[in-house]
């Protein structure tokens, strides 16, 4: 397998994304400069495997035009929900980034296409930025730590919304330390408002 790599950067303009040219990006603790900034670290950037993007435009009609329609921060190369984890570090450029949570919501998303996507668990997953500085497309992700091998994107998917009733997957997810806090207030409401140790 190849080194997993982005292949673009998308700056929001109003209510339309589009490619950014090939220069170095300032990425901070709130998100990429020129995008909507965020007010929850765990959801810096939106980043999504650029292979889905054949899936859908198979599936729907009529397909998407271009990359970056589903309001992603960046698409990337040789990754995706089974390969990545939680509290996965990559170094990319000047940055530090860190895999917090899949994406579960509908920010940039219609419901409909938000639902398709959970359902498939096509969902992309979002970093938190550890270190802030600049990036390009063309950059490596190049891993720096897995601390939770077990919980990929598509494990974290499964519980949170295939395997509802399983409270000991349940407890278990719920004590990853580095997935996001707001995963982790869904779980233990789950749990009845504690994990069991």
């Amino acid at each position: 397998m190849e080194e997993p790599y982005v292949h673009k950067i998308f700056i929001g303009d109003k209510y339309r994304y589009a490619p950014h040219p090939e220069i170095k990006t300032f990425v901070r603790k709130t998100g990429i400069d020129g995008n909507k900034v965020t007010d929850n670290p765990d959801k810096a950037i939106f980043c999504y495997p650029i292979q889905h993007y054949t899936y859908w435009n198979d599936l729907l009609d009529p397909p998407f035009s271009d990359f970056g329609e589903l309001g992603e921060d960046m698409v990337v190369l040789e990754m995706g929900e089974q390969s990545v984890c939680i509290g996965d570090t990559y170094a990319v450029g000047d940055t530090v980034l860190q895999v917090s949570q899949p994406k579960s919501d509908t920010r940039f998303l219609d419901k409909e296409m938000a639902l398709k996507m959970l359902k498939t668990g096509k969902t992309g997953w979002y970093f938190r930025v550890l270190k802030e500085g600049n990036m390009q497309a063309g950059s490596d992700l190049v891993l720096l730590e897995r601390p939770f091998p077990n919980w990929t994107i598509a494990a974290c998917n499964e519980v949170m919304h295939l395997y509802k009733d399983d409270l000991r997957l349940t407890n278990d997810l719920v004590q990853c330390e580095l997935l996001a806090d707001s995963w982790k207030k869904v779980l233990l409401k789950r749990l009845g408002g504690r994990a069991i140790l």
